[in-house]
């Protein structure tokens, strides 16, 4: 059993959230070596498999943890732990011309994305790395300290990490967000689902550009645990800015929608934590959204 298993499993929970907090404090510009490595290798594993990929999943963590690249041909995990809408507009603009057989986008859309804007949450540093190693542009000028972006982009320059040549930007997950409880976890998601104004705008605007290119995007509204599920709102209201927008895209077969809120191929024995699946969920996940590109293709 790893050292940070059998702690959690004997440790009070209140010492392991203060742990969590420890850590993200230490971490709060989210610099370490650890995190822009993290960028560095998706980066580098697009790069090294560019000429390829036909399908990529985009978004954040949801990405990152739940799409298998393996169970897909010439598929890539793009996946940048909390990144928003914005972001990810702005990461497909700038891959595209990179990937010269893509065909397919898959985004994931968890419940509290439609409002989640990362340049105004706690988590911001991470769009400097993101920045860096992707161009994407800032959301809101004045919000990230100069100083800081610089030494950040100076860590970033610095980096250099071995990417193997059977990465395709997933790893199994070692660590998930367990300090944090469902019903905590609800309050914020719902937190970031009412936010107005909202940031429905940016994925129009991927799908737009989608069709546009004659690509397809799937939209993967992800799983959750029971627990979480009894302290949100009901699905319909969750994700009414979701289903009404894609209503407009209903009679085009370029944009599908992959609906597994309420799987009953699920349960909680697939999910890592709250907001994520583990491997075995991963996979489960990643085989339904096979079927639906090998149906459009």
């Amino acid at each position: 059993m790893e050292m940070k298993t059998f702690f959690k499993k004997i440790l009070p929970r209140r010492l392991i959230d203060r742990y969590i907090e420890y850590q993200n404090n230490k971490n709060k510009y989210f610099d370490s070596k650890e995190n822009l490595a993290y960028a560095y290798k998706k980066k580098q594993g697009l790069i090294n498999h560019a000429a390829v990929i036909e399908t990529v999943a985009i978004r954040g963590s949801s990405a990152d943890y739940d799409f298998f690249p393996q169970y897909i041909d010439n598929s890539y995990n793009l996946g940048l732990s909390s990144t928003d809408v914005y972001s990810n507009y702005h990461l497909y603009l700038n891959i595209k011309e990179m990937l010269p057989h893509l065909k397919n986008v898959v985004f994931y859309m968890a419940g509290f994305v439609c409002g989640m804007s990362l340049i105004r949450i706690k988590e911001k540093y991470r769009v400097v790395s993101y920045k860096y190693f992707f161009d994407i542009p800032y959301q809101e000028d004045g919000l990230i300290d100069e100083t800081i972006e610089q030494k950040i982009f100076k860590k970033c320059k610095k980096i250099k990490v071995n990417v193997p040549n059977d990465y395709w930007g997933y790893e199994t997950k070692k660590f998930f967000a367990t300090g944090t409880d469902a019903e905590s976890r609800a309050e914020t998601i719902l937190r970031e689902n009412k936010r107005e104004p909202d940031q429905m705008i940016w994925i129009k605007k991927l799908i737009e550009q989608i069709i546009e290119d004659k690509k397809n995007i799937f939209i993967v509204i992800p799983s959750h645990p029971t627990k979480l599920k009894e302290n949100l709102l009901p699905k319909e209201e969750l994700y009414k800015k979701t289903y009404a927008l894609l209503n407009n895209y209903k009679d085009l077969s370029n944009v599908q929608l992959i609906d597994l809120y309420d799987s009953d191929l699920f349960d909680d024995s697939d999910m890592g934590d709250n907001d994520h699946f583990n491997e075995k969920g991963a996979k489960k996940s990643t085989m339904i959204i096979k079927e639906f590109i090998d149906k459009i293709q």
